[in-house]
């Protein structure tokens, strides 16, 4: 003689167990419960420039950071000279100076040389390490640099100054 089985409304042996309707099976939400669980956070680095842009205060870009340091003369050496970071030099930031020799537009007028010269710098500048960010690093020798270490990066004004940019209000 046989056992009978109870057989669910979808044809499912539940050899006496109640059938209840999942809209996911067990195994798969297991596996997604434990997979999520061995996940550990992975450090991607640097967020690109275009994703939580470092935007700080146009005004201490146009009266100081540029004066004081991106035009300043480092031994016969500028930032914006033709040999280092001008349109014709092919490195990157474009950082030429602005042919307005007036105090610019506070905010930066769109298309402004003004404006590319400052979205040029603050995209190689990092908000939450201004001292790790390339606008630092590099012209402080601390990694590569064609224009060989220009400020000293334990004593120069140009940390604080940049400190001070992106601490500042846009």
């Amino acid at each position: 003689m046989s056992t009978p089985t109870n057989k669910a409304a979808n044809g499912d042996d539940t050899n006496g167990a109640m059938s209840v309707g999942l809209p996911i099976s067990v195994p798969l939400l297991v596996a997604l419960i434990l997979g999520a669980a061995a996940c550990s956070t992975v450090a991607l680095g640097d967020p690109p420039a275009d994703v939580n842009a470092c935007r700080p205060s146009q005004m201490i870009f146009a009266d100081e950071v540029w004066p004081q340091f991106l035009a300043k003369d480092y031994g016969g050496k500028t930032c914006g000279a033709a040999t280092c970071h001008d349109a014709g030099s092919g490195n990157s930031p474009l950082l030429a100076a602005p042919t307005s020799t007036t105090t610019p537009a506070i905010p930066f007028p769109g298309g402004s040389d003004w404006e590319m010269v400052y979205r040029a710098a603050t995209q190689k500048m990092t908000c939450t390490n201004v001292r790790g960010s390339e606008l630092f690093t590099r012209p402080a020798g601390l990694r590569p640099h064609g224009g060989g270490a220009l400020i000293d990066p334990v004593n120069g004004p140009e940390g604080p100054l940049l400190d001070r940019w992106v601490a500042a209000s846009p």
